[in-house]
């Protein structure tokens, strides 16, 4: 499996019964975790015959028919009882929290989640929810920063700066989280240059200021 972000995924899948891989794409990952016993059984689904039709091929030349099933599905509808650990990686966070919202998750012990965008959006549902961060890595692939957060059921807390970067990606200060903050300062110094109303002058200033006292 050569996608980083989907190499890390993995290790947080490992341990749990049956993974529901929503927006499977080529079914990659669930194929992955269960040739190499991450999990016992993995459904992958997605919304779309295409896609679909891709992981299913893969499914097949790995000899995982039984073991790995695609289902055509509009979010997580198909959900049951064995399902204990889901990952959806690779949405905008307002899809991600809508397809969480319509999901039966009782049964399901463990979330792994990667939005492209909108996390704030995401991590504000998921704290109103009862949903609490137990790991996250920011991974740098492809020129792009992706964030993976990590959930189990409990509470958590966040600050604004929280909800956008996420407290544990903050807290580690890797040198793809301090390269990121250091190319949107750059950007938010630019474009206070440029401001021509002084609102938005002490608005940049504001925000350089709360980004400034994430990095060393």
């Amino acid at each position: 499996m050569k996608s980083l972000r989907l190499l890390i995924a993995s290790k947080y899948i490992a341990g749990f019964n049956c993974l529901a891989d929503c927006g499977t794409d080529h079914g990659k990952l669930p194929i992955y975790c269960v040739k190499n016993n991450l999990v016992k059984r993995a459904y992958a689904s997605d919304n779309k015959e295409k896609p679909l039709n891709n992981a299913r091929e893969n499914i097949a030349s790995n000899n995982l028919n039984n073991l790995v099933i695609p289902v055509l599905a509009d979010g997580l509808s198909y959900i049951n009882e064995e399902i204990d650990v889901v990952s959806i990686l690779g949405m905008g966070g307002r899809l991600i929290v809508s397809i969480l919202e319509e999901a039966d998750l009782r049964n399901v012990v463990r979330l792994v989640l990667i939005a492209n965008s909108e996390n704030e959006i995401l991590r504000t549902f998921l704290q109103e929810n009862n949903w609490k961060i137990i790991a996250e890595e920011l991974i740098h692939e492809n020129r792009k920063n992706y964030q993976l957060m990590v959930l189990e059921k409990g509470q958590m807390q966040l600050n604004a700066l929280e909800k956008v970067f996420g407290p544990l990606i903050i807290k580690a200060k890797s040198i793809a989280f301090i390269n990121m903050i250091k190319k949107q300062l750059n950007e938010l110094k630019n474009a206070q240059l440029k401001a021509k109303s002084d609102e938005v002058k002490q608005d940049l200033h504001r925000r350089i200021k709360e980004l400034e006292e994430l990095i060393p």
